[in-house]
């Protein structure tokens, strides 16, 4: 029996949940950012998946994005800047360590879905 390969934008979104790839239900993380060795669930193994600099990368670009426009709206009302570097420095700090989870997710979920596994194209 063939298993069905679930759409790219499905994996993604489960991904982004933090979710297997197959089935959408058992969860891909055993911590923070561990990979569990397969779903808990569906049993569909992650043995070899690997994210490497993907998922920080992907993080720093969206990080820029985001605190770039309310870098340029705080400017505007004149705070000094030790508090401003502070509050900011906090900002990134928290959005990195929320995006980073979601990100590898992501890259879990495409690793899976194209079959990479060890940072290499696993042809069946």
């Amino acid at each position: 029996m063939v298993k069905q390969m679930p759409k790219l934008s499905r994996v993604i979104l489960r991904g982004l949940r933090r979710r297997c790839p197959q089935c959408g239900v058992g969860r891909i993380f055993s911590g923070y950012l561990t990979i569990e060795d397969a779903c808990p669930h569906c049993q569909e193994s992650f043995e070899g998946i690997r994210t490497d600099d993907a998922a920080p990368w992907a993080t720093i670009l969206l990080l820029g994005h985001i605190l770039a426009p309310i870098v340029m709206i705080v400017i505007k009302f004149d705070i000094s800047t030790l508090p401003l570097t502070i509050i900011m420095a906090v900002l990134a700090l928290v959005l990195a360590l929320g995006i980073l989870p979601l990100m590898k997710g992501v890259f879990v979920g495409l690793n899976w879905r194209f079959n990479i596994r060890d940072g290499r194209p696993v042809l069946d």
